[in-house]
């Protein structure tokens, strides 16, 4: 049995999949604060009940919105406090009494698109989760490249392409929080749609209430979608020409929305050396069960 959480800001999920990757249980709880101990315990106990409800001792993965410091491994997680800093992988297993692996969210989510979704079969993938921030992750030779400093896949925070500025003069110069300007997410995000639409039309909107203006026709959300989708491809293009995967899926709250899918692979070209054969853009499989689900994966 394959035992995987994915622990965000405030909520934990976890889920048990069988030798088969079928899905056996899953529940959501709330994340225990600032509080290490309180978050091993309530690990240790979902691990105990599953292994008594399975008959099993499951192997054990963690995914989380960080990296790992390739020093120690100690994990570097600024928005989970309770985790940042800290040896979870190794107290885990301590506690368990077996070996736990940990991972990044998005590299678990390409993990799971690599195992019956939408990347199965593929040699190489991209893996882009588009939500608060842009996710990213690479998949080459059987196996997800961290890098030296875990990194690779971190396509949020490389800048935006020059050209964008040029094509988009008024664009605004929004600050990341990782305290750089001009990155990547601050655009091309769900926040980065929210961004956009504020600073050309002066109204503040979910992108999802972008979304729906737009797919209504409504004349401001069809700017800036447009401007959106142009960024994006300009973005995407970056990592296709250093990566050129097989495959790229999209994942996070944005992800559905059909017009990336119709256009991507119109814009692509205008961003990339002539000729180039386009990767697959494909929608994620899992959805937003990939971070756990790859998760559970990691000892595949």
């Amino acid at each position: 049995m394959y035992y995987g959480f994915d622990i965000g800001g405030t909520k934990i999920a976890f889920a048990v999949y069988d030798g088969a990757l079928n899905l056996c249980h899953e529940e959501r709880m709330s994340t225990p604060g600032n509080d290490y101990e309180g978050l091993q315990q309530l690990i240790r106990e979902r691990v105990e009940q599953a292994d008594a409800r399975f008959g099993a001792r499951g192997a054990v993965g963690i995914g989380f919105p960080g990296i790992l410091n390739r020093h120690d491994h100690s994990i570097v997680a600024a928005n989970l406090p309770s985790i940042n800093g800290r040896h979870l992988g190794a107290d885990l297993a301590e506690l368990l009494a077996r070996p736990v692996k940990v991972d990044n969210d998005a590299n678990c989510f390409l993990w799971s698109e690599v195992h019956q979704g939408a990347a199965a079969g593929a040699d190489s993938a991209l893996g882009v989760t588009i939500g608060t921030g842009i996710g990213g992750a690479v998949y080459l030779a059987g196996k997800l490249i961290q890098g030296r400093n875990w990194l690779a896949g971190e396509i949020g925070h490389y800048p935006l392409p020059a050209t964008m500025l040029m094509k988009y003069p008024d664009l605004p110069r929004p600050r990341c929080g990782c305290g750089r300007l001009v990155c990547f997410e601050t655009y091309a995000s769900g926040t980065g749609l929210e961004r956009l639409y504020h600073h050309f039309h002066g109204q503040r909107a979910s992108g999802h209430q972008i979304v729906g203006r737009f797919e209504a026709h409504e004349p401001h959300a069809v700017a800036t979608v447009d401007c959106w989708l142009e960024i994006m491809a300009a973005g995407l293009a970056t990592a296709i020409s250093v990566v050129d995967p097989d495959v790229v899926v999209l994942g996070g709250g944005l992800s559905g929305l059909p017009a990336l899918y119709e256009q991507l692979p119109l814009r692509l070209p205008g961003h990339l050396l002539p000729g180039v054969a386009l990767p697959e853009i494909r929608e994620a499989r899992f959805g937003g069960a990939g971070g756990v689900r790859g998760a559970a994966l990691l000892n595949l």
